[in-house]
């Protein structure tokens, strides 16, 4: 059994793989940058908000001033270009790690499954020798780098890419996907409504509630298997193109990243070869006259990196930074298999409730159409009662995302009831709301209790939450 594992994590394969996906990461990582800027990412999510909500256990998180805040994106941005090139890669995948995580977990209104993602990979590379071919630290490296790297370097980025594939699909077995009329509702809110003029409503929901439960569950294990892995590379495109350009258009850069992705299911001695000859090709100076002589070419490289591979393979044993390393990756592994079905033994819905639907890759599962919302605030000395536009203090992102999260209303509330002791004198006031919601086109139902004081609840997800009311089908 060690052997078997020691064995499948250090096995040390050819190391174009996972440089070239540095090379991915990276210039998605720019362009991710860029969009920062666009958007005033750094005032507009962060310093901007009068209030940030911040998730349970990390209140700690808070924002710098404009001008950290402004350092650290381009200092994130640079770190983005020199993780492309291979420079000082370790260094720079840290302060990227640090600094986009920070962005990223500072408010639960920023949530994103993508981002979850891209920070996850990001702390993985951290450990993983991405920069030994295809960068600038290869090109002028003293010392000549050895151009394998253990088969764990690979794999685990694989773990990390087949994660949304996989619970996502175990989340869409799940009553608010197949027994609501979210499709529907997606559909008729996205790009996509016209597809309704080529195949009947019916038919057209049906696909795409049982597909996106087919795809996600089997397509992981469609691209591990060698037969099947070319119809996966064609299921991922047609998958990937209708979620981000027909069904939604606030998934950003993440259907385009997954795609350039399955390059890592792919045989690392096969794509070396190729990409070396391109990529490599000046060093050799090789010119071939025709595809077969390239073709035998890559044969014959192919052997040489298999060779070279058994060469280093003998040259290190079962030693304890081995064993180390085996442990933290299953630790990883475990962790990140169990906990997104933490929901199972913390609430019957977490899509409803918004407890547990974070870090639990449970995608685009709920839409809310808000019929009614109310706010209102007691003086609890005078007993008056007053309309409180709640609206006014949060932005129109946070506002979209509070409606997936009834605890955050608990926070906006606490967060009222200090400012308003500070600046008017009124001490606990009892604060109230009455917001009603379309849930997945299910009918008109209370997302909270309308007659329950928010300020007194916990904000703890492991606490009662009995005040959200259970959902009416």
């Amino acid at each position: 059994m060690i052997l078997k594992l020691y064995s499948f994590l250090f096995q040390l394969i050819d190391s174009s793989i996972v440089s070239f996906f540095r090379i991915i990461f990276g210039c998605f990582m720019v362009y991710q940058m860029i969009y920062y800027y666009e958007v005033d990412y750094t005032f507009q999510f962060m310093k901007g908000p009068e209030v940030l909500f911040p998730y349970y256990g990390l209140s700690f998180l808070k924002p710098l001033s404009i001008g950290a805040l402004k350092a650290i994106h381009f200092g994130m941005f640079i770190s983005s270009i020199l993780i492309t090139l291979g420079f000082l890669y370790r260094y720079a995948m840290i302060f990227f790690f640090l600094g986009f995580s920070y962005f990223t977990f500072i408010d639960k209104t920023l949530y994103n499954n993508h981002l979850y993602l891209i920070a996850l990979i990001a702390f993985v590379m951290i450990f993983i020798e991405a920069d030994k071919k295809y960068s600038l630290r290869s090109k002028f490296s003293k010392k000549q780098l050895v151009k394998v790297v253990p088969a764990w370097n690979q794999y685990i980025l694989i773990f990390l890419i087949s994660l949304p594939y996989f619970f996502g699909g175990i989340a869409k077995l799940s009553s608010n996907w197949l027994d609501t009329n979210l499709t529907s509702v997606i559909i008729k809110q996205s790009n996509g409504s016209f597809l309704y003029q080529l195949l009947p409503e019916t038919i057209l929901n049906n696909l795409v509630t049982y597909g996106g439960v087919l795809f996600d569950l089997s397509i992981v294990f469609i691209l591990l298997n060698k037969r099947t892995r070319k119809v996966g590379l064609l299921l991922v495109v047609i998958f990937s193109l209708i979620n981000g350009t027909i069904l939604f258009s606030d998934i950003g850069i993440f259907p385009f990243f997954m795609i350039c992705s399955t390059i890592l299911f792919l045989n690392s001695d096969k794509v070396g070869a190729f990409l070396d000859v391109f990529l490599v090709k000046k060093a050799t100076d090789k010119k071939f006259k025709n595809k077969q002589e390239r073709k035998e070419f890559m044969a014959k490289q192919r052997l040489v990196n298999q060779a070279n591979n058994t060469i280093e393979n003998k040259k290190e044993g079962w030693n304890n930074f081995r064993r180390a390393t085996a442990f933290y990756i299953l630790v990883f592994v475990v962790f990140h298999l169990l906990f997104p079905l933490r929901y199972m033994f913390l609430t019957t819905n977490p899509e409803w409730t918004g407890i547990a639907s974070r870090f639990s890759w449970r995608m685009k599962m709920q839409t809310r159409n808000v019929t009614e919302f109310n706010m209102s605030l007691t003086d609890t000395k005078t007993s008056n009662t007053y309309h409180l536009d709640g609206k006014s203090y949060v932005t129109k992102n946070q506002y979209i995302h509070m409606l997936e999260d009834p605890f955050t209303f608990i926070h906006l509330s606490k967060y009222i009831s200090k400012k308003l002791e500070r600046e008017s004198g009124i001490v606990n006031p009892s604060i109230k709301a009455k917001i009603k919601v379309e849930f997945n086109g299910l009918p008109n139902q209370y997302m909270i209790s309308p007659n329950v004081d928010l300020t007194k609840l916990s904000e703890s997800p492991f606490e009662d939450a009995s005040w959200i009311p259970p959902l009416k089908k």
